[in-house]
């Protein structure tokens, strides 16, 4: 496959997409301001090297000329459209056979569909990475399988892992969309009457995932690399027991509760609407091309897969997740894999309907449905950075005000009060709860970001040595509707109400 020779219909093609991941983004763009992670690699120049992600370490570092982190934004998430862009095409060669080049760039584009994907996007620094990490993994797939020789054969397995050990190095938790990828693959080869190569291919995916997993696992083990990537190489999996099946199998039902709160009543209408449109597929794809051919029985019972195509592919989107120890305590926007679901719902109308209007009567609402949420979503960041700068910026003044030294602490506990819009947009949206935005531990950041004097501060929300402390025989500095100001001894004492 020529990556770089485009026919008219995909140049076409690379239009559409371009204009639908910028208007997609634009509002992240527009908001341009740092969140949480965003606020420590400003002040202190941390990288993602120590969970284990050099990859968009490395590429950051470059464009900021320098071996610590600066911040290029909003340039991570500029350079994650033609990224994404190059995927979308990836996947339009790959499964799409509609020449209308309107449809067929929307029906690309629904890999980058992700709701959970779009609560990382916010994030200044890291679009450059989570879109890598996702693209990566759809370049196996586009490479053709040599014809004789073991010496090629190695070269293309090689090749394969490769990308797949990259995608790690860019973002661990988009792993699964490798596999769902792979579950696409199969009923787009019985969709094109390819049955004797089907499960064939499922088995290479599967082993090629296994090679770039068990490389990225070797390549933390390095001593060099341990050192750096502490996170990622200390993270410990479920034991291979039956308490470990228990946990595991609890992880994956809390992920499948969890993904259903986390969605607004629309957002789960509409999944529920193409999940039972692509499983009806599945089982007219199975009748008409499987039933009656003449593949074997163990093939006949192997290709059941494709029937219930959504429902595995929707567990790759957090089986990998599922199997660490402490799955339970993760965020659940780290379901990037959860693209693999969106990509598969999008490309079912392609394949279900020969007539293409159809397929826009089904793709455009669900298209504006998430365009909308990401509009959203950006403006929730805008606005609760705009409602803490002045009472981040009221807070620095206090204390600047009593002329510190610098080497004093600021000891901290609390979050920082929401936005009212952020509490009005709670209940259709439980997803925004993985939105942090009055995370404690960013306070460390985000004071000396508005210009706090102070060099150290300190989160004791959970410290037993503050638990017994009386409030009420510190002299108050200030008292606000959302904060408490003290003086204690010669360092502070900031309470969030």
């Amino acid at each position: 496959m020529s990556y770089f020779k485009l026919s008219a219909e995909e140049r076409k093609t690379v239009f559409v997409l371009f204009g639908l991941t910028l208007l997609y983004v634009l509002p992240v763009l527009i908001a341009n301001t740092p969140y949480n992670d965003d606020f420590s690699r400003i002040i202190i120049g941390n990288s993602w090297d120590d969970d284990g992600r050099l990859l968009p370490s490395i590429l950051v570092r470059i464009l900021v000329h320098a071996t610590t982190i600066y911040s290029p934004a909003p340039l991570p998430l500029l350079l994650s459209i033609p990224i994404f862009v190059w995927g979308g095409l990836l996947i339009r060669r790959l499964f799409v056979n509609i020449e209308d080049s309107c449809l067929s760039g929307l029906i690309a584009f629904g890999f980058v569909l992700n709701p959970f994907l779009l609560c990382l996007f916010v994030y200044q620094l890291d679009a450059l990475g989570l879109a890598l990490s996702l693209v990566l993994l759809i370049v196996p797939y586009t490479l053709a399988l040599p014809s004789g020789g073991s010496k090629r054969l190695v070269g293309y397995y090689a090749k394969c892992s490769l990308c797949i050990f990259l995608s790690m190095n860019s973002y661990q938790a988009s792993l699964g969309f490798f596999m769902s990828l792979a579950v696409i693959e199969l009923v787009f080869n019985v969709y094109r009457d390819r049955l004797d190569d089907a499960v064939t291919y499922l088995i290479r995916r599967a082993l090629q995932l296994i090679i770039g997993f068990v490389a990225y696992k070797l390549f933390l083990k390095l001593f060099f690399i341990a050192n750096i990537a502490r996170r990622a190489s200390g993270s410990e999996m479920v034991p291979f027991s039956f308490e470990g099946l228990e946990l595991f199998t609890a992880n994956c039902w809390q992920f499948v509760l969890r993904i259903i709160d986390a969605l607004s009543q629309q957002q789960i209408i509409i999944l529920a609407v193409l999940m039972v449109l692509s499983i009806a597929f599945g089982i007219y794809l199975y009748k008409q091309k499987v039933s009656g051919s003449e593949v074997g029985l163990i093939n006949k019972v192997l290709l059941l897969v494709v029937p219930l195509a959504p429902v595995f592919i929707l567990f790759f989107s957090f089986i990998h997740i599922a199997l660490l120890k402490d799955a339970a305590e993760l965020p659940i926007q780290v379901l990037t894999s959860f693209s693999g679901l969106t990509a598969f719902l999008f490309l079912v109308p392609g394949w279900f309907f020969s007539k293409s209007t159809k397929a826009y009567w089904i793709l455009t609402p669900v298209f504006i449905s998430a365009l909308g949420f990401s509009y959203i979503m950006g403006n929730l960041v805008k606005i609760e950075v705009d409602f803490h700068g002045p009472l981040l910026t009221s807070i620095v003044e206090k204390i600047n005000d009593t002329n510190p030294h610098r080497d004093k602490t600021v000891y901290y506990s609390g979050d920082i009060s929401h936005s009212k819009y952020y509490y009005r947009l709670e209940d259709t949206f439980p997803l925004i709860h993985s939105l942090n935005t009055s995370n404690a531990w960013s306070i460390k950041y985000k004071l000396p970001y508005y210009g706090c004097g102070v060099k150290n501060y300190r989160d004791i929300s959970n410290d037993p040595q503050f638990a017994e402390l009386d409030l009420n025989s510190l002299p108050v500095i200030a008292d606000s509707f959302y904060y408490r100001l003290y003086r204690l001894n010669s360092d502070f004492l900031l309470k969030f109400k």
